[in-house]
């Protein structure tokens, strides 16, 4: 009994004194199969299993690649791309980072006797960042995966008319004990969506000299929006990372207030 106590005074502490707002995001696809379980998004052939994640916070988009053929498939990510309205955004990084360092000593012996030595500076200094070369391409051996993570969608929450959402209960949940809140949702078809987004990704095969491309564009839009007053964390679905969830998240602004002291 006090144990169940002490985890609702827990759980209702944490939903009074949280000041940040928070979005959850629940995505659909028009051209793969979601997983009920998981919430990850599934396209599959003969030649090629594609995974899609988009848990965490603004929408991290977590491509993982199963070559299912007999040799090896190449993804190609400068020739790939996320297509959010009518932008392209690559999932190639366009940053190289660099790392080095520098010195040198200098002699000055103007206008001054030749038995009077001269005057001597010397400079030096390092950089400290860290070369990290964009990764082109990802080379899968036969019946092998790989992960990437290129991008995050988005950086901000959605912003609709308070006349968008409608109110319900659910519950919240912390170890063994639940309380009922109220929250407020929106739901969206396609068409109505406050985010609509395909993945386009560019694959191939190489026999000798002979590249043989293949294209996949898959199709992801936001079909529900949830938004609470206090940790995600305690919703079951969010607790199991589902695949077609992510957050956005907004703190609020705050002040520091200046500390005088008197003598």
């Amino acid at each position: 009994m006090q144990l169940k106590l002490l985890s609702a005074l827990v759980l209702l502490t944490s939903m009074l004194a949280s000041c940040s707002t928070y979005q959850v995001n629940v995505l659909s696809s028009t051209n793969t199969i979601k997983d009920d379980k998981t919430g990850v998004f599934n396209f599959e052939n003969d030649s090629v299993k594609i995974t899609y994640s988009f848990y965490g916070n603004n929408a991290p988009v977590s491509i993982q690649v199963f070559n299912k053929l007999d040799k090896p498939l190449y993804v190609d990510w400068q020739r790939s791309a996320a297509i959010v309205g009518d932008d392209a955004v690559s999932y190639m990084p366009n940053q190289v980072n660099i790392s080095g360092s520098y010195s040198g000593q200098t002699y000055s012996w103007q206008n001054r006797p030749r038995s009077l030595a001269g005057n001597y500076s010397s400079t030096s200094g390092s950089i400290s960042a860290v070369a990290d070369l964009p990764k082109n391409t990802t080379f899968l051996p036969p019946h092998s995966q790989a992960s990437n993570v290129p991008i995050l969608l988005t950086k901000d929450r959605f912003n609709l008319p308070d006349s968008g959402y409608r109110k319900e209960k659910i519950n919240l949940f912390t170890g063994d004990f639940s309380t009922r809140t109220e929250i407020r949702v929106a739901d969206f078809v396609k068409d109505k969506s406050p985010l609509k987004f395909k993945s386009y990704l560019t694959l191939y095969t190489q026999d000798g000299n002979v590249v043989k491309p293949m294209a996949y564009q898959h199709e992801f839009y936001v079909s529900k929006i949830v938004n609470l007053n206090t940790e995600p964390f305690y919703l079951p679905e969010f607790q199991r990372q589902r695949g077609d969830f992510f957050l956005n998240t907004k703190i609020p602004q705050t002040t520091t207030a200046a500390a005088t002291t008197t003598n």
